[in-house]
C-alpha cells in the first residue's frame, strides 16, 4: 500500500486555496484518481470533457457518477473534421487538445497520467508537471530541481521540496499544471488496488474491453475495427463528416489527395493506409493534407 500512501501525500501536499479540478474520462485511472482523491479529503471538483464520440455505455456512465460536472464542447468531433479538413491521425491529434484538453487553464488539476502507458508519458510527465513554465520557474529548472521536457513543459525532480512546492503554488495560475499522483503505478499494482478497494469502473471493462476511449480513435489501431463493429452507428457518423470535409475542401480550392475521392474512400484510408508507417507519408501544407509522397521517391 506504499503507493496509495504516497498517492494521498501527493494530492495532500499539493492541495491549495483553489478545489483541485479532476479529470475524469469514464476509464479505470480516473475512477482510481476519483476513490483517492475522496479518500484523502483535498477539496476538488471532478470535470468529464465531453467528447462526443464516447461509447453510449461510457456516457450513460459518467452521467450516472455522483459529483462528476459534464463540460460541453463548442464543436463536435463532426464538425472539427469539417474544419480542420482532415480526419484526425496519430501525428494531428487535433481532437485531444479541442475536446479532452480544453479546460483547466490555470487550474491544478490531477489526472490518471501512468507512465507504463505510453512511451511519450514516460518521457514527458513527472509527479508534478507545469505545462507552460515562467521565467521564475525555468531558473529552478536550471537549478536542476525541476526538468525541461521535450514539449517545452517543466516536471518536479523532487516533489517534497518546499521550494517546488512554492513555484507550483506560484504558477498554477497562469497555465494548466498536473498533478499525477498515481504515475507510477504499473497496470498489476492498478488492478489489483481496485478489487482490493472495489472500485466501481465502466460496465464496459466488464464486457472484455481493455481501453475506454474515443470510438474510432487512431491511437487504439486495430481494436477500432472491433469498434466500429459494435457500434455502426458512429462508423456513419464518421462518413457523414467525411463527406461534409470533401465539400468544404473543394469550396476552399484544395489539392486532391489521393484515396480520398468518396467519404468511403476517405475512411478507408483512415483506418488502414495511415498506419502503413514508411510506405507512405502525407505532404502536408500548414494544417492541410495535400497529397502522398511514397517513401524514395515522389
Amino acid at each position: 500500500m506504499d503507493l496509495e500512501k504516497q498517492a494521498i501525500e501527493i494530492l495532500k501536499m499539493f492541495e491549495g486555496d483553489v478545489p483541485y479540478q479532476l479529470g475524469y474520462s469514464g476509464g479505470k485511472d480516473s475512477d482510481v484518481i476519483f476513490h483517492l482523491a475522496k479518500k484523502s479529503g483535498v477539496k476538488f471538483q471532478a470535470v468529464h470533457n465531453h467528447t462526443t464520440v464516447d461509447a453510449p455505455e461510457t456516457v450513460r456512465y459518467i452521467r450516472s457518477r455522483q459529483g462528476v460536472e459534464i463540460d460541453y464542447p463548442p464543436m463536435s468531433m463532426w464538425q472539427l473534421i469539417v474544419k480542420h479538413k482532415t480526419p484526425p491521425t496519430r501525428r494531428m491529434r487535433y481532437c485531444c487538445e479541442e475536446l479532452k484538453e480544453r479546460s483547466g487553464m490555470g487550474k491544478k488539476v490531477i489526472t490518471g497520467v501512468r507512465k507504463s502507458e505510453s512511451r511519450s508519458r514516460r518521457e514527458n510527465q513527472g509527479i508534478v508537471t507545469l505545462t507552460r513554465p515562467d521565467r521564475a520557474a525555468r531558473k529552478l529548472a536550471d537549478e536542476e530541481l525541476f526538468v525541461s521536457t521535450q514539449k517545452g513543459g517543466i516536471i518536479a525532480m523532487n516533489y517534497d521540496n518546499s521550494e517546488v512546492h512554492r513555484m507550483v503554488e506560484s504558477c498554477y495560475r497562469t497555465s494548466k499544471t498536473l498533478v499525477n499522483p498515481i504515475l507510477e503505478w504499473d497496470d498489476e499494482y492498478l488492478w489489483w488496488y481496485i478489487r482490493k478497494e472495489q472500485i466501481e469502473l465502466n460496465p464496459l471493462y466488464g464486457e472484455g474491453f481493455y481501453r475506454i476511449g474515443c470510438i474510432g480513435c487512431p491511437m487504439a489501431g486495430k481494436n477500432r475495427w472491433r469498434e466500429f463493429a459494435r457500434y455502426p452507428q458512429y462508423k456513419d457518423a464518421y462518413i457523414r463528416a467525411f463527406a461534409k470535409m470533401l465539400a468544404y475542401r473543394e469550396a476552399c480550392g484544395n489539392k486532391d489527395v489521393v484515396g480520398w475521392k468518396t467519404p468511403e474512400g476517405v475512411f478507408d484510408w483512415w483506418m488502414e493506409d495511415q498506419n502503413m508507417e514508411g510506405q507512405v507519408s502525407m505532404v502536408i501544407e500548414g494544417n492541410v493534407i495535400t497529397g502522398f509522397r511514397e517513401k524514395g521517391g515522389v
